[in-house]
């Protein structure tokens, strides 16, 4: 049974947490969405630097014998144009008995001035289906401005994860976010859909957050929703719970062109185990 918590339960924080942060989404200890400034949307204003670095760790407890979870990450982006963002990040986390590392890359371009994509790859799980962490990954998002509506963006998005042979799942998620003076508003439905098995669920997600950029953001962000998968065993049964996370974060400018990030986060996987933690990291503009 052990066996098959540990694949249900790496899937579900994916689902739950796939459309507040595209890279390392599948660490479970929250993360601050993107903002982007409203002007010029995804392309954030602290990127008016060519370089843009990220250093932090995290913790975590998690609950029903599941340990002490915690680790790493390192982060560059690079600005190619006034229209292109490149970036790459590695994490590295370590629970008891194990140790897994995820690369990722992410790829941000303004294609006119209402029209932008967010295209994103990771991996480097193990051939396990009890992973937590997927072999490869994929997340396209298209957005598109509202010129009926200043300060509206759509989004309609896709995931795919490849987990362990022969786990996998697809996530299709459909969103908007809203710039109101100092405030961000962002929310996601998610439309679920786990393999083998094809076990359908839903998710939905959302954010606020405040402040202004170059000085700080504060926000809190939340998700929840049904979890389905079909267990690993002779016989295999279908599963279903619900379970949901709630974030809350600040992003500080100590100067211009460095500040922390701060946050703490805690998630419930109903019958299954919660987790609780924090996330540190320091960033720098050059």
């Amino acid at each position: 049974m052990k066996r098959d918590a540990q694949q249900s339960g790496g899937f579900a924080i994916v689902v739950l947490m796939t459309s507040l942060l595209p890279l390392s989404a599948q660490v479970p200890s929250g993360n601050p969405p993107a903002v982007a400034s409203p002007s010029q949307p995804g392309i954030p204003e602290a990127l008016r630097y060519r370089y843009h670095l990220e250093l932090g760790g995290f913790d975590n407890r998690v609950s029903n014998g599941f340990g002490h979870w915690w680790g790493g990450e390192f982060l560059l982006g690079y600005k190619l144009s006034e229209r292109m963002i490149v970036s790459g990040q590695l994490l590295s986390q370590r629970r008891p008995g194990e140790t897994e590392q995820l690369l990722g890359a992410r790829w941000l371009f303004n294609w006119t001035n209402w029209f932008f994509t967010d295209t994103a790859l990771s991996g480097g799980g193990p051939d396990n289906p009890a992973a937590f962490f997927p072999r490869f990954r994929y997340d396209l998002t298209a957005n598109l401005k509202v010129p009926a509506i200043p300060g509206l963006i759509l989004t309609a998005g896709l995931t795919r994860l490849y987990m362990g042979t022969p786990n996998n799942g697809r996530i299709r998620r459909l969103g908007a976010i809203y710039y109101w003076k100092r405030f961000v508003l962002q929310g996601d439905v998610n439309f679920n859909n786990a393999r083998p098995g094809n076990r359908k669920s839903k998710s939905v997600s959302g954010a606020i957050q405040y402040g202004h950029e170059g000085v700080y953001w504060l926000g809190l962000a939340a998700g929840g929703g049904r979890e389905a998968w079909q267990t690993l065993s002779l016989t295999p049964q279908d599963v279903e719970f619900a379970g949901y996370s709630t974030n809350i974060f600040l992003r500080k400018w100590l100067r211009p062109t460095y500040g922390i990030v701060l946050s703490y986060n805690y998630s419930v996987k109903r019958a299954a185990y919660g987790i609780h933690g924090w996330r540190a990291k320091f960033f720098l503009d050059f």
